[in-house]
């Protein structure tokens, strides 16, 4: 029995010690998989946002991804491609998306990725512009002076329609006197070239505050930047004799501080022989207001 333990102390001591095992002659050792690595990768994704938007204003959805890899993600606005992104890893990554205010009203925003809806929530989008028709404030329009408000768009947009508050000076108007907005380009801090153009005839006025709406046909189709919105009048006939006037309605802002960059007034001269105005320069107001005006897809 001593000579059976002697011999097996002998083996061991020349093997090594334990748990080392001889590698055979051109054999490559692999370790095992980790439990971790064996188990399979899945999918797993969550998704928070927009907040309430605006017409033109973009806001933003964010996302989180786990085991994405080489997935592509599509971002969807009532059912139309806005923009796609893809992950590369399968670490969790954080993806953001820009979601634009393409029209008002209740949108549904989803998120998708090869053909399966992961996210979807339907978005309340306000229309762009001042609504506040608190207060008595108003600037009169004629074909003597006219007014312009800024409005500056996150993604492109078409304009359907822009709503102005306002109401006529008097009753009785002259033949011949039309209401005209335009929406023009931004040139340096002012109203520069026509994008679109819509006219209507004074009377559609009333002598009560009421929106009256000027409707864009074709939909004026406007990218990112900053535009004007120009209301001005037109008299075509009895030009000398009277001047037809429409009162603009206004929320004070604040009636110590200086007009604002994005609401300015032209003051036209008047030819003495024609009786047109003659356009001269935009000017800053002589105090902080905000006119009521409204722009909004259709």
């Amino acid at each position: 029995m001593r000579t059976i333990v002697i011999s097996l102390l002998a083996v061991f001591l020349l093997l090594g010690c334990a748990g080392e095992v001889p590698e055979a002659p051109g054999v490559e050792f692999t370790a095992p998989e980790s439990a971790e690595e064996a188990l399979e990768c899945t999918l797993d994704t969550s998704f928070t946002g927009p907040d309430d938007g605006t017409f033109g204003k973009t806001e933003r959805l964010t996302g989180s991804v786990t085991c994405g890899a080489g997935k592509q993600f599509e971002l969807k606005v009532d059912g139309e491609a806005v923009e796609t992104q893809t992950v590369e890893g399968n670490e969790t990554t954080t993806i953001v998306f820009d979601v634009p205010g393409t029209k008002e009203g209740t949108l549904e925003v989803s998120i998708s990725s090869g053909g399966q809806t992961l996210y979807t929530t339907a978005w309340e989008v306000d229309t762009l512009g001042n609504k506040d028709i608190s207060g008595m404030e108003y600037d009169a329009i004629s074909f003597k002076q006219w007014r312009a408000m800024a409005f500056d768009i996150d993604a492109p947009v078409d304009v359907g329609r822009v709503d102005v508050y306002m109401k006529l000076l008097q009753g009785k108007t002259e033949p011949g006197t039309n209401l005209i907005m335009e929406i023009r380009e931004d040139d340096g801090g002012e109203p520069g070239s026509l994008v679109s153009s819509v006219k209507i005839p004074i009377t559609e006025v009333t002598l009560t505050y009421n929106w009256i709406h000027f409707d864009f046909e074709p939909k004026a189709h406007l990218e990112e930047g900053r535009y004007w919105v120009v209301t001005k009048v037109e008299q075509t006939e009895n030009v000398k004799l009277v001047s037809d006037n429409v009162m603009l309605h206004y929320v004070m802002i604040d009636k110590y501080s200086p007009g604002n960059d994005y609401t300015l007034q032209m003051l036209l001269d008047v030819d003495e022989k024609t009786g047109f105005g003659i356009e001269t320069s935009w000017e800053e107001l002589s105090y902080d207001r905000e006119y009521n005006i409204v722009v909004k897809s259709g």
